[in-house]
């Protein structure tokens, strides 16, 4: 905030509305505040110069025509990023949060959650109430600026990655090379997608979901290592690099609508293994000699041939080379799946994937012929783990005695305790309980001066001290290590002297791979 709005420069309007504008002189508005209540956020003019200053959402480009028209955002029309709903960070009611369509770095709305973390990862109903967004009248005062090709007059925001925008003007500068590409039809090598073989004519989306997802599995998911993978990953790292030259894959435009219930038909026919937890779903197992293949493999045999062998894709690297930290979900069994764990020969105090876990229970099933998914006996094992509480019972308490997969499951995930471990680059894993922790970055003052408080290191592996030691060095400041407030805790938070998050940020990327997605700042 000081370095947008230097002291001594600050410029407030209060409009008609009780909404305040915060801008620098006569420069456009760089935040406001929507109902006069010392809530900053910034405007769009803003968040378009400094794109990494607000958490944000992601959604499908034809969904922004909605937020556009003045809706708020739905949650289902949100993108869930590529390692499930801990990819959204912590999120809170009242969280400022902006908007972004995929494929386009800059926002297109600004807003605040309706919900908190929980009614957040079953992605139902309204999740951002949305208080300026693009084509509005605070985008008008400031300037009727566009910051790339896709923000248009059309009804929605188009996907764009190149951006020659300038602060000081209003209209978009030359088209780069990327750009004209893309008038004249023709793209850049690295662009083209790994498909291969001129699509027929007559191919619709179905074709297109059917050709991309049998190439996925034939090339950069060959390896039966790489599951289980979230639906998200699949589609967006794999079956669309797949698609022929020439073509668009879009899932919304076929008969299944979602990705989701693509996999899910391609479930029903045995052709693949689908688990869903908390509305996120993985491709656990693949069987590859299932006749669906065989035929898909027939009615694509022509483009087939056409398309070289492909290697996989790394995983993204970090700025400074190094990879982003990896987080996994595990679980552990409470005392009540012990003697099911016994039976199945595991040992309860060990850490299990979700999948892991699932089967060791579907496993003692159909160990004790208690039936499939569709429909599962009861037995007094089953009971004890899932259904009955240690204590005494209601009377006449009435027991299930056949149930459905679904059913299981959910029982199943209210008896296993969250863990999470989150490996960073040259440190290890680190294994903790509880859901995944972002490290959280605070900006205040104390007295006189400015003070950065950063909580969560020990999540990730890193000792508040020695990392202390090695920022005091790297930014020339003075550190402080305070204890956590509270009983039998044993983090501590690390102070630093001065508003340094953002060379903190750069630090931890280049120094550990852990990216501003991995950061909140306060």
């Amino acid at each position: 905030v000081d370095e947008i709005l230097p002291e001594g420069q600050a410029k407030v309007v209060k409009l008609d509305n009780r909404c305040l504008l915060y801008s620098a002189g006569d420069a456009p508005a760089a935040f406001f505040d929507a109902e006069g209540r010392s809530e900053l956020y910034p405007t769009l003019y803003t968040l378009w110069q400094y794109p990494h200053i607000m958490q944000e959402l992601t959604i499908h480009p034809p969904v922004s025509k909605f937020v556009l028209n003045g809706a708020d955002l739905m949650l289902p029309g949100v993108l869930v990023p590529a390692n499930g709903v801990v990819g959204f960070g912590t999120v809170t009611k009242g969280q400022p949060r902006c908007i972004k369509i995929d494929g386009n770095p800059y926002a297109i709305a600004v807003g605040r959650m309706l919900v908190n973390q929980t009614q957040m990862e079953k992605l139902k109903g309204k999740g951002m109430e949305v208080l300026h967004v693009y084509k509005d009248g605070l985008w008008a005062q400031c300037g009727k600026v566009k910051p790339n090709a896709g923000f248009t007059e059309e009804e929605e925001v188009a996907p764009c990655s190149e951006s020659k925008w300038n602060k000081d003007n209003k209209e978009l500068q030359e088209p780069t090379s990327a750009t004209k590409d893309a008038e004249t039809g023709d793209k850049p090598a690295e662009e083209k997608p790994s498909g291969g073989g001129k699509a027929a004519a007559d191919w619709t989306q179905d074709d297109l979901l059917d050709f991309t997802f049998l190439q996925a599995m034939k090339q950069s998911l060959a390896d039966d290592k790489a599951f289980p993978i979230e639906a998200s990953e699949l589609y967006e790292k794999h079956m669309k690099p797949a698609r022929p030259e020439g073509t668009t894959l879009d899932v919304k435009k076929s008969s299944h609508k979602q990705i989701g219930n693509f996999l899910n038909a391609m479930r029903k026919s045995k052709a693949i293994d689908v688990t869903e937890k908390k509305g996120v779903i993985h491709v656990s197992k693949v069987d590859r000699n299932h006749k669906v293949f065989a035929a898909l493999e027939t009615k694509f045999a022509d483009e087939i041939a056409a398309v070289p062998a492909a290697v996989a894709p790394a995983a993204p690297a970090a700025a400074g080379g190094l990879p982003p930290p990896k987080v996994t979900a595990l679980w552990k069994p409470s005392h009540y799946l012990e003697a099911i764990w016994k039976a199945m020969g595991k040992k309860k105090d060990d850490l299990f994937s979700w999948d892991e876990a699932r089967s060791i229970v579907f496993n003692y099933i159909e160990q004790e012929n208690l039936g499939k998914d569709g429909s599962i006996k009861m037995n007094e094992g089953l009971l004890e783990a899932l259904w009955k509480t240690a204590g005494g019972q209601k009377k006449d308490q009435k027991w299930p005695e056949e149930v459905d997969a679904e059913q299981v499951e959910e029982k199943l995930e209210d008896r296993l305790q969250r863990y999470t471990t989150i490996d960073v680059a040259g440190v290890g894993p680190t294994t903790r309980k509880g859901p995944p922790l972002n490290i959280a970055i605070s900006l205040s003052r104390k007295g006189a001066h400015n003070v950065t408080r950063i909580c969560n290191l020990e999540a990730y592996g890193l000792d508040p001290e020695a990392l202390g030691d090695e920022l005091k060095r790297k930014l020339n400041c003075t550190v402080y290590i305070e204890e956590m407030p509270g009983k039998n805790v044993k983090e501590k938070m690390l102070q630093l002297q001065g508003h340094v998050d953002q060379e903190l940020g750069q630090f931890l990327e280049q120094r550990y791979g852990i990216t501003k997605k991995f950061l909140e700042v306060k």
